[in-house]
């Protein structure tokens, strides 16, 4: 084989490589971006929790606004694991907008940290996890894993979100508590200018707004 035909066969196999590749500053798919592990099923075994990068860049956003700073942007999956073994795994967009349409892009600042707490008092832990909303508030969703290891949400009536002032660039927050079988939050109401402290208490399987917040 002369040396032109074995450069022109090397490029050939090297082309579909580089083809695939990720473009520059693209993150390998997949990656772990955030993880807590603890017992979330209440089964005596400890399950690893994962937010997982399907694909998508970190950067430093730069522009000029409430959302800007170092963040993951791209496609998610929430991931759960017991050692090897795939519990389960759902898109982010699937969780977040639940029964409405998904976004295909999101993003979550860096660093992320997994905020845990028993939020509906059946002794084991939830968690808490959100988008930004606007300059006021991030909205939050609470999720908990089913005796089988499933990811499930743990619904507010009416299946909205929770608005969340003061949380920052936080996509897990510890604002939102859990004392004496309340639940709260608290958010920036426009219509009355000032800040609203949200109550619920958990009956029939979802968080029930208590009237009157205060």
């Amino acid at each position: 084989m002369s040396y032109l035909n074995a450069l022109i066969m090397a490029l050939a196999l090297l082309l579909p490589l580089v083809a695939g590749a990720a473009p520059a500053g693209q993150a390998p798919s997949p990656m772990v971006i955030a993880s807590a592990q603890a017992d979330l099923d209440g089964d005596g075994q400890a399950e690893a929790l994962e937010v997982v990068m399907l694909q998508g860049r970190r950067f430093q956003d730069a522009e000029p606004w409430c959302g800007a700073g170092d963040k993951w942007e791209g496609s998610f999956a929430l991931r759960v694991r017991r050692g090897e073994r795939l519990l389960d795994q759902r898109a982010w967009g699937e969780l977040f907008y639940p029964g409405g349409k998904s976004e295909e892009s999101a993003f979550f600042w860096a660093p992320l940290a997994l905020v845990l707490k028993d939020y509906n008092g059946d002794g084991r832990l939830d968690f808490n996890l959100g988008a930004y909303g606007s300059c006021n508030a991030n909205l939050y969703r609470l999720f908990s894993l089913t005796p089988q290891g499933r990811l499930a949400e743990l619904p507010v009536q009416g299946g909205r979100a929770m608005a969340v002032s003061g949380a920052g660039r936080q996509n897990s927050t510890p604002l939102i508590r859990m004392a004496e079988g309340v639940l709260s939050h608290t958010y920036y109401d426009n219509t009355r200018g000032r800040e609203i402290t949200a109550r619920y208490r958990w009956q029939g399987g979802r968080f029930v707004p208590l009237a009157p917040n205060r």
